[in-house]
């Protein structure tokens, strides 16, 4: 989960009963499942069965504008905590807003709070060659909310199918999957949350654990994506955000495309932030230009604009400072017939920035060409330190065979 500052800022994620949990993380990664794992998690790019959203009233217009676009052409499964909300209530709502639910399910779970996050928390869902599924959930690295860690387990249930639990801190934010066997890792941030381990037995535990044969580690993620124990990252500029999700700068396009974040150059001379923007996302590019996939290939990167940076004031330990919500292009949304965009402009907002908005939407058409380019307005999303990307996730539709490439 995501956590918002607003004008007092406090830290986020303050980890997790470090000292006991080292010790016994350590041991539950080194376990093997008795099964044999042959299954792996498919793409967002390969076929879909539904997009999944947790309701929460906490951003209810971006989910709705979300429902609204996806489930024109593609599925929608709305999950509703039971003990918070009503499915006869929502149906009024979707009815209200004139939200078709021909293409929508409502799913009941049951908690004690809402939680909007779902990529981070969600069902993991794997399947084998044979279209065989189990669902694998990790530890939601999140201390407030550990009752998430129940969500996939009643998932499963009502699935019906197998469920496997690793002993690893891990949200779906962090992780980047082709659906071929490369996942795509940052240093610092499974570090931190999982500061008992080293990075080879995080590595094998996602070997293992998703049947991945290539792993590629970046160092670090976009600087608004810092934590503010981090420090100020330049003057008395700090970021906002959960130390280094990699869907905030780096996706898969298709198994041999990787998009990534880039600093126009002309952005340079608007603000020294930005030449930190850049520096990260050059080192994550000199990564990825020399790695290779599963298969020993190159990748094909595309570089797709750094969304315009906002400087907001708050307040740290008393102090007063600047933070920048983690604004994000590649936080995107895939469904089968859409490519769900972040934008930024609105009326009134500086020309530069509903230029960037249109030159960010032109390179995603170019690139899924086969898919509508729609744009949502997600900055509400990332003064929380997140995106529309993290409050979806994708259901892979049963593939037996070849997966689409």
């Amino acid at each position: 989960m995501k956590t918002k500052f607003g004008s007092e800022a406090s830290p986020a994620w303050h980890m997790y009963l470090l000292a006991a949990l080292s010790t016994l993380l350590s041991y539950a990664c080194q376990q093997r499942s008795e099964v044999n794992h042959t299954a792996m998690p498919l793409a967002e790019f390969d076929p879909q069965e539904s997009t999944y959203i947790c309701w929460s009233p906490q951003f209810r217009e971006i989910s709705l504008r979300l429902i609204e676009e996806i489930s024109k052409e593609d599925h929608v499964t709305v999950f509703y905590n039971q003990r918070n909300h009503r499915a006869e209530a929502l149906q009024d709502l979707f009815e209200q807003r004139q939200i078709s639910t021909e293409n929508l399910s409502l799913t009941p779970f049951e908690l004690e709070n809402d939680n909007i996050w779902i990529r981070d928390y969600g069902p993991l869902l794997l399947q084998d060659e044979q279209g065989r599924q189990e669902l694998l959930a990790f530890q939601y690295p999140h201390e407030a909310n550990q009752e998430y860690n129940r969500f996939s387990e009643q998932y499963a249930r009502n699935m019906q199918i197998p469920f496997h639990r690793s002993g690893l801190f891990s949200a779906g934010g962090s992780r980047e999957i082709n659906g071929r066997g490369t996942i795509i890792l940052i240093e610092g941030h499974e570090k931190y949350i999982n500061p008992g381990l080293s990075l080879e037995e995080i590595e094998e535990e996602y070997r293992q654990k998703l049947n991945q044969t290539n792993v590629i580690w970046l160092k670090k993620g976009i600087p608004q994506d810092d934590l503010f124990d981090n420090g100020p990252l330049i003057d008395n500029i700090y970021g906002n955000g959960v130390n280094w999700h990699v869907d905030e700068f780096c996706r898969f396009a298709d198994a041999q495309t990787i998009l990534l974040a880039q600093v126009d150059p002309a952005d340079l001379a608007l603000d020294p932030f930005y030449e930190v923007v850049h520096e990260r996302l050059e080192e994550s590019y000199q990564i990825l230009k020399d790695a290779r996939d599963q298969d020993g290939k190159p990748f094909k990167i595309i570089r797709v604009p750094q969304a315009p940076i906002i400087f907001e004031q708050g307040q740290y330990r008393g102090q007063p400072i600047l933070y920048t919500p983690v604004t994000s292009y590649l936080n995107f949304v895939l469904t089968n017939s859409l490519v769900v965009v972040p934008a930024y402009y609105s009326p009134g907002e500086p020309d530069f920035i509903r230029e960037k908005d249109e030159q960010a939407k032109r390179a995603f058409q170019e690139v899924f060409k086969s898919r509508k380019v729609v744009t949502i307005n997600a900055t509400a999303l990332n003064y929380s330190g997140g995106g529309l990307h993290c409050i979806t996730m994708h259901q892979p539709k049963i593939s037996r065979g070849t997966k689409a490439g």
